[in-house]
């Protein structure tokens, strides 16, 4: 049988599919083992578990799959992953959002979606690099910035507190965040992983199928999620796990070369795995 290491944050709930698969028996009966280490938050480390070796597979935005490569790590893009990345303003922003003070991770992708799906939304920015989520939080809590760009599940609790969720990316075309392996990992373990996403895909289906509170029930059973922090997910739905676009993995590389966080192109048709779901 075999044994995939993985790091996952807790907090975030797009490890709960993770966790219902270890849990139910799902990763058993694809006859693969997962040793799953779950802290409890996030600690905006850059994904070491994963640099270091102690994770086969990271989840993210793409640019972290960048900038591995770039610091000599090899990986290969499995699938891509449920896309919560959202953009929040203050009740009191202007409403035709110009002029906005915008919290962002600097090396996040704010950036690329100014050039692309909020190009028509938001005028005059003026951005703010705050990498930390928290910080970020406190600094639009302070008043000292209009709006941040942020993931589950801080958008749900930042929604609870007034604040708008005025753009996701779940509303555009792209799917900018993916699961990843390490290369050698999956080149002597490609069925295993191939079931790991198999199993994931069932563990959605169940979440997506119940109801509003035995997804509930869910969060809090099998992930240890307070009663509020898994109410938010009542009306929370997984995306089908599907193969990375090529387009995709492109839009963000070339972007990320001209701003000089890389220093050269990779070719998706020797990184993305196109039979992840054959």
């Amino acid at each position: 049988m075999s044994v995939i290491n993985i790091t996952l944050i807790k907090k975030n709930p797009l490890c709960i599919p993770t966790i219902m698969a270890s849990k139910m028996g799902i990763f058993k009966k694809h006859n693969i083992e997962v040793n799953l280490e779950l802290p409890e938050d996030f600690d905006f480390g850059g994904k070491k578990p994963f640099l270091e070796g102690k994770s086969h597979a990271m989840m993210g935005d793409i640019t972290f799959f960048f900038y591995m490569l770039k610091r000599g790590k090899d990986a290969v893009i499995t699938a891509n992953l449920t896309r919560t990345i959202s953009f929040l303003v203050r009740k009191d922003a202007p409403k035709d959002l110009r002029g906005l003070r915008v919290g962002v991770n600097r090396s996040g992708l704010f950036k690329l979606f100014l050039e692309n799906d909020l190009k028509n939304k938001l005028e005059d920015v003026k951005i703010t690099w705050i990498n930390n989520t928290y910080e970020r939080i406190k600094a639009i809590d302070n008043g000292e910035i209009d709006a941040l760009v942020a993931i589950e599940p801080f958008i749900g609790e930042l929604v609870d507190k007034g604040y708008q969720k005025v753009w996701s990316l779940r509303e555009s075309e792209k799917n900018l965040v993916m699961w990843c392996f390490e290369e050698e990992f999956y080149r002597e373990n490609k069925e295993a992983v191939k079931s790991f996403h198999k199993a994931l895909e069932e563990a959605k289906v169940i979440f997506n199928e119940s109801s509003k509170e035995e997804k509930v029930k869910i969060a809090i059973d099998y992930a240890g999620y307070s009663l509020n922090a898994a109410k938010r997910l009542e009306g929370f739905t997984f995306e089908k796990g599907e193969v990375y676009r090529e387009e995709d993995f492109n839009l963000c590389q070339e972007w990320m070369y001209r701003e000089g966080d890389i220093d050269r192109l990779y070719s998706p048709k020797d990184l993305i795995i196109k039979d992840t779901f054959i």
